[in-house]
């Protein structure tokens, strides 16, 4: 079974061909996150549209971009998904059919390391040797690639256990996947990124890999030079050892040089955008009066919606829109709505049927579970008791049954003559050695259990029923009882998998960010997601069942993941916190312009990669398609407006207290002095 359903999905034209569109869309995203555009100014007759005046063009730095690396970057998430199914199936674990939406994920998921990988090489100086900029780039890489692949492996491993199978083996793929990408990542990756760095060493392009020409010196240039051959040589970067750094800041801010120093702005676009624009944006007054509007808002939707949310799914829904079984299960609930399923009751203390007494008494059980809301009747009971009485009225023996229903004798040896003639009833009884009944079963039929709920509250009727009435030893069975244990166990098995995940990540924000503070505003963090993906579920009309237990699951290692670079960030910015300049926004800024970027590529590389999924007519998948669509959309606002918002004025009230305390020490020391001196 494990290798016919793996067999299953390589063999599914409609996976393979998601799966390849994924593929090529996030190569093309990767290559062109790659790319960074410098605006030149080409001097009068040097290909300018005037002779008297210059123009501004947009051109590609081809020694900084490094598109060769967007593609490694989505070959090794590749070979890394490869190797974590070869291996688990390998090892004998079963490829359910959930498993074909790892692949999707998990290639989005891998490329984010790359990111963060090129983000901090870009951080590095030129003018140092390949070696040491890639110790630097894997040094400050280096924490926020271990939260990334820690808390998402661990996020998955908390949601395997889950006692659903198709959720457990789900979770056991991706963590593996996931695994596979961080040795890839630190392996594969940052040698091809060393090659790259020694073309840009020699400021030769990175794709073709020959001599550029300056972007700061634009003369005799052709169009094919504009678009293939511009790049910033090494010669025209600062020289200085202490390089200008947002991790590293060597004076009063990221953005103040000394008076004598004339610099140009070596800031990549995005720090840019981020530092310049977005930061004072949230931070002005009246966007932060709307942030905090917007997340009350949202956390009432959330609320109102969580208490609104659907257990389980229509049965229908687990299979494909255009298949035939599907075709069968709707016109049969059109035409056929009180079709029923059937209800095994095996009775382990079984009655002396034979009895009168014990008889009519177990005949009033059996009626309670005929009279059930869920119950079809007597009708649809098939009991071997019943077929005994027809038969012997059927011989035409006048009043043989009522005889035989007195006699105790004459009972059992009627009865052994039925069963010799309806052999199928021989199978409902066990005898023990003696000849007396030693268990027996029967089944009936049940109505209305079209959803998991209807399903789990016909299983507690009926096992109710079985409690009620212990002397029989009642124990009842139908394959749905399978459905009703899972809805049983859904909900409080996802608030308990979510605060194991809170708890654990809070240990792991604790172990890799130097700020207390930093832990609870991360578990705030992930609850208020969390929250909003459980609360938003309904509103989009998305059940929780095992499909959107994984996706809140996940949730979590995305929120604390966005949420742990930011206040790793954050805290980590060599800002003085007496600078003239308001401290706490400068953090807010240079955060900003270190993780916004890789932000916004991890959210829209997630976005891409699972966008062919929405094409899909598939409950499963479409389920999936959503809760992840609400996981990115929620964790990114988190990260980029709610979390910085509030990390910034957490620093400035620290700032206010520890100033208020600095001076109640201040007016503390003198009255100290003057007491000491009148003691003298």
């Amino acid at each position: 079974m494990k290798l016919a359903s793996y067999n299953g999905f390589l063999a599914s034209h409609r996976s393979n061909k998601r799966f390849s569109i994924t593929f090529s869309v996030l190569i093309l995203f990767s290559i062109l996150c790659t790319f960074n555009l410098k605006w030149i100014s080409l001097p009068s007759g040097v290909f300018a549209f005037s002779s008297d005046a210059s123009v501004k063009v947009p051109v590609i730095d081809w020694v900084l971009s490094k598109p060769l690396m967007g593609i490694v970057g989505v070959v090794s998430a590749l070979m890394a998904i490869i190797s974590s199914t070869g291996l688990l199936l390998l090892f004998g674990v079963t490829f359910v059919d959930m498993c074909t939406v790892m692949p999707f994920l998990s290639l989005t998921i891998g490329i984010d390391d790359s990111f963060l990988m090129l983000a901090a090489w870009h951080e590095t100086p030129r003018h140092l040797p390949v070696v040491d900029r890639i110790g630097a780039s894997m040094k400050h890489a280096a924490v926020s690639i271990s939260i990334t692949t820690l808390t998402d492996a661990l996020a998955f491993l908390i949601g395997a256990i889950a006692p659903l199978p198709a959720v457990k083996y789900f979770c056991f793929y991706s963590c593996a996947a996931i695994i596979f990408i961080f040795l890839y990542c630190l392996s594969m990756f940052v040698a091809c990124l060393a090659l790259q760095g020694r073309l840009e060493a020699r400021s030769h392009n990175s794709l073709l890999m020959s001599p550029v020409k300056d972007l700061a010196r634009p003369e005799k240039l052709t169009v094919w030079d504009l678009a293939f051959h511009m790049g910033s040589i090494i010669e025209d970067v600062m020289p200085e050892v202490e390089y200008i750094n947002n991790n590293d800041v060597k004076h009063e801010s990221n953005y103040k040089l000394d008076a004598d120093k004339e610099t140009a702005d070596r800031r990549m676009w995005y720090q840019r955008f981020f530092e310049d624009y977005y930061a004072p944006f949230i931070a002005n007054r009246w966007m932060v009066a709307f942030s905090v509007l917007l997340f009350s808002c949202y956390v009432a939707a959330a609320a109102v919606g969580s208490q609104q949310v659907v257990v389980g799914f229509d049965l229908i829904n687990i299979v494909l829109a255009e298949s035939r079984p599907r075709r069968f299960l709707e016109v049969r609930k059109k035409f056929f709505p009180e079709d029923f399923s059937r209800l095994d009751i095996a009775v382990m203390k079984p009655p002396r049927m034979e009895s009168s007494g014990e008889r009519n008494a177990f005949m009033k059980v059996l009626q309670k579970f005929e009279s059930t809301p869920c119950s079809a009747g007597r009708n649809s009971t098939d009991f071997w008791y019943f077929s005994f009485k027809t038969y012997m009225e059927k011989l035409g023996f006048g009043d043989a049954w009522n005889n035989v229903e007195e006699d105790e004798e004459s009972f059992a040896e009627n009865l052994h003559g039925f069963l010799m003639a309806n052999d199928k009833f021989s199978y409902d009884i066990l005898k023990d050695s003696n000849g007396s009944t030693k268990a027996f079963r029967f089944t009936t039929g049940l109505t209305n259990v079209s959803t998991d709920e209807l399903i789990y509250h016909c299983a507690t009727w009926m096992r109710g029923l079985c409690d009620d009435n212990p002397q029989y030893g009642l124990s009842t069975y139908t394959p749905l009882w399978n459905l009703a244990d899972q809805f049983e166990i859904m909900w409080p098995q996802t608030i308990q998998d979510l605060y194991i995940s809170i708890a654990v990540m809070l240990c792991v924000a604790m172990l890799f960010i130097p700020q207390p503070l930093c832990a609870p505003l991360i578990g705030v963090s992930i609850a208020s997601v969390a929250l909003g993906v459980l609360g938003i579920m309904p509103y989009l009309g998305v059940n929780l069942d095992a499909t959107s237990m994984i996706t809140i699951a996940m949730s979590v290692g995305f929120s604390v993941d966005f949420a742990a670079h930011v206040s790793y960030a954050f805290m980590t910015q060599k800002i003085a916190d007496n600078s003239q300049e308001n401290p706490s926004f400068l953090r807010l800024r240079a955060t900003l312009g270190t993780v916004g970027w890789p932000i916004m590529q991890a959210s829209l590389s997630v976005l891409l990669g699972i966008s062919s999924l929405s094409f899909v007519d598939s409950y499963v998948v479409q389920t999936c398609f959503k809760t992840v669509i609400l996981v990115i959309t929620f964790g990114i606002i988190h990260a980029l407006l709610f979390l910085p918002l509030v990390l910034m004025y957490a620093h400035k009230t620290y700032l206010a207290c520890a100033a208020s305390h600095r001076r109640s020490q201040k007016k503390v020391s003198p009255m100290k002095e003057v007491e000491s001196g009148q003691k003298f």
